[in-house]
């Protein structure tokens, strides 16, 4: 026979399969919500909150109320300077993490030195500390430095992820290590075999640790609101703040609502354009 005869599904199987689908498309719906208001409310024009809020997509939205909207928070204050501090900080720990995660990852993959899986131990029990704890050390280290409100200051002590260290080091130990001895056979130097053969293969390790890189540093508020003292190096997280009133009870949700929508769109195209190797690598990183 050139078919395989099918397995039949028995009722068992059908049912828990109805049951989570229906759970996914439920929860789907609940994360939805939050990101459904927030488009919404950009394109109305009242600054208040109602509550029960008025879902209707229909009720009170005109995209003259977005473009509105859009130019005041565009022209306000310094923004275009304080989307390019968070454009330019997020990609610099991008590539500054990434890179320092490859090769820290390739290390401990490939590389045979004593206390090798101690030190990766050790390095994987940092997740674990949360940055509040080691917040005054960082900014004390700055402070010395002389890099408070600097970019230097922002970018720097987020380029080490320990988290990107796991994911390349894993994804490396999926690669034959014979695809590196033929390399070194025809002459190739353990820099070029990096550079030139495992480094090429690792693109979906590379773009999951591109997406949680991305991610963290965009939306980081704690780190920034310690280091910066000076207004135009403020960045996105630390400007929705400016969208309350003096006393903090008046907030312009239209207004902060639009912010969110522009602080939204990087991550989006980020998962975009990396969402075929980020699937992949983080299967193959997790099931190993």
């Amino acid at each position: 026979m050139f078919w395989k005869k099918r397995r039949k599904i028995n009722a068992g199987e059908t049912l828990k399969m109805y049951i989570i689908y229906t759970v996914s498309i439920l929860l789907a719906v609940i994360y939805l919500i939050p990101f459904y208001w927030t488009v919404i409310k950009s394109f109305r024009n009242s600054i208040f909150a109602n509550f029960p809020p008025d879902m209707n997509p229909l009720s009170k939205t005109s995209l003259s109320y977005f473009i509105i909207n859009l130019k005041t928070v565009w022209g306000f204050g310094d923004f275009p300077l304080w989307y390019f501090n968070s454009v330019f900080v997020s990609i610099a720990v991008v590539i500054g993490s990434v890179f320092v995660g490859m090769l820290a990852g390739y290390a401990f993959a490939r590389l045979r030195f004593p206390g090798r899986t101690y030190l990766f131990y050790s390095v994987l029990a940092t997740l674990m500390i949360p940055f509040p704890v080691i917040s005054i050390a960082s900014y004390v280290f700055m402070l010395d430095l002389n890099w408070l409100s600097t970019y230097q200051g922002l970018i720097l002590p987020q380029i080490a992820s320990a988290l990107d260290v796991f994911i390349m080091r894993q994804y490396f130990l999926t690669i034959p290590e014979e695809v590196e001895l033929a390399a070194k056979i025809d002459g190739m130097k353990p820099w070029q075999i990096f550079f030139r053969v495992s480094a090429p293969m690792a693109k979906p390790a590379i773009a999951a640790a591109t997406i949680f890189s991305f991610i963290g540093s965009w939306n980081n508020f704690l780190w920034p609101l310690m280091e910066v003292h000076s207004l135009h190096m403020f960045t996105l997280p630390l400007v929705l703040n400016f969208f309350k009133g003096a006393n903090g009870t008046q907030i312009y949700w239209n207004q902060m609502m639009t912010v969110n929508i522009l602080t939204i769109i990087p991550t989006i195209v980020i998962f975009i354009v990396f969402e075929k190797y980020f699937i992949s690598g983080i299967s193959l990183n997790y099931s190993r």
